[in-house]
């Protein structure tokens, strides 16, 4: 089925993320699936069975079961057969699966919520099938899969004019109070993200990891994620790039990667970072002394990176700690989704103007396009990090209304 603004998906719940309620399509619960992005190593069905997953099954976008020809292994038993997924498990019968003999063949339901208790575990044949709780294994939280999903549909002409024909219905006072507001927005749930982090791991883990899963953006996340929690860096160190390739053989996305984003590419410049400047970590976090923090926040982005010397602190951070290993838009974006938001959530400091003003990271091509037509680019507003994310947040605040 087609998802877009104009064709709101069928199915999609309200889901409780990190920053509170985040809305999530059926269509994205089933893409991660069919991508792999989710902890696989340590399944266990509801029912306490060992589960395996030797093929996750073809994408079915047509009608029957989401997934077909799935092979499963269920405590060492190989398993063959379709997998069904729902938020909920009453959904089972809410859509008639259970009386649809096109379901008799679904071994494995996968939902995203817990079930109730006396859930039934039958199929349309009466068969057994399990049942795997999936929100517990994913790598992310689903604010990251919301926002990857807003990317992508910013990459869409339909989509891009959506956002486009938001923004000049506003008067030009108006536009700049909404995108302050959807910006802000943004900062907050990243640095509370990193807050959620800290709370769990060290400062140093939580670096370690989440650079790693930035340069794996957007494709190659998941391995990337799983390869920090396996390897220390100094275990990265020992191993080297082609034993780190192969932890993770098989999950690699490659079909498709530009040579600067190949993860062989991506580990070679962390294996780098970590000879060249060992201190990285600790270096991040004494920057805080230089950043600035006094909370006052204006759109004139020409005055704010000459007053506070943007260029030199970019230099700064990709020279003196980053040791020039980290180049290009995938350093900005490395800035802005991890380093300014976790030296936020570490130091308890305001850096949204600063994280609002620093230069553009990753982006799809149809962004600078919809920001200039709508006047919030120009020589006085340079394009930047804070109108992307504003952008993204208008998108997502808009497919809400939409399916609404």
């Amino acid at each position: 089925m087609s998802e877009s603004l104009q064709t709101p998906p069928a199915h999609f719940a309200e889901v409780q993320g990190l920053f509170g309620p985040v809305t999530l399509s059926e269509r994205v619960f089933q893409k991660i699936w069919h991508r792999g992005e989710f902890r696989s190593d340590a399944l266990f069905t509801v029912s306490g069975k060992r589960l395996e997953i030797v093929s996750r099954g073809r994408w079915n976008k047509l009608g029957g079961p989401d997934f077909l020809d799935a092979e499963l292994r269920i405590d060492g038993k190989r398993v063959l057969g379709d997998i069904e997924f729902h938020f909920y498990a009453e959904d089972w019968f809410a859509h008639g699966h259970d009386k649809n003999p096109e379901f008799g063949n679904v071994v494995l339901h996968v939902l995203l919520f817990p079930p109730k208790k006396n859930f039934s575990e039958k199929n349309a044949r009466g068969n057994t099938m399990e049942t795997l709780l999936l929100l517990p294994h994913l790598t992310v939280d689903v604010e990251e899969y919301a926002s990857s999903e807003a990317i992508s549909v910013l990459e869409g002409r339909a989509e891009a004019d959506a956002a486009l024909e938001i923004l000049l219905e506003k008067t030009p006072a108006e536009r700049d109070a909404l995108v302050e507001k959807c910006a802000r927005e943004r900062y907050a749930q990243k640095v509370r993200f990193m807050q959620k982090r800290l709370e769990r791991t060290s400062w140093e883990k939580t670096l370690h990891e989440v650079v790693l899963e930035t340069l794996g953006l957007k494709r190659n996340r998941p391995p990337m994620s799983r390869l920090a929690l396996k390897f220390s860096p100094s275990a990265m160190l020992l191993a080297g790039t082609d034993a780190l390739l192969n932890a993770n053989a098989g999950t690699w996305h490659l079909s498709g990667v530009r040579p600067a984003n190949h993860p062989r590419a991506r580990l070679e410049q962390y294996l780098k970072l970590l000879e060249k400047n060992p201190a990285w970590t600790r270096k991040i976090s004494e920057s805080a002394e230089i950043l600035p923090t006094n909370g006052f926040f204006s759109f004139s982005g020409k005055m704010f990176r000459t007053t506070q010397k943007l260029p030199a602190l970019r230099q700064f951070f990709a020279e003196e700690i980053f040791a020039g290993t980290i180049g290009g838009t995938r350093f900005e974006t490395l800035m802005c989704d991890a380093v300014f938001p976790l030296i936020a959530a570490k130091r308890g400091v305001n850096l949204f103007p600063l994280w609002f003003h620093w230069f553009i990271g990753d982006a799809p091509a149809k962004t600078l396009p919809v920001l200039r037509a709508t006047d919030l680019v120009s020589r006085e507003r340079p394009l930047c990090n804070g109108s992307f994310q504003a952008l993204l947040q208008i998108l997502l605040t808009h497919s809400k209304t939409e399916r609404e």
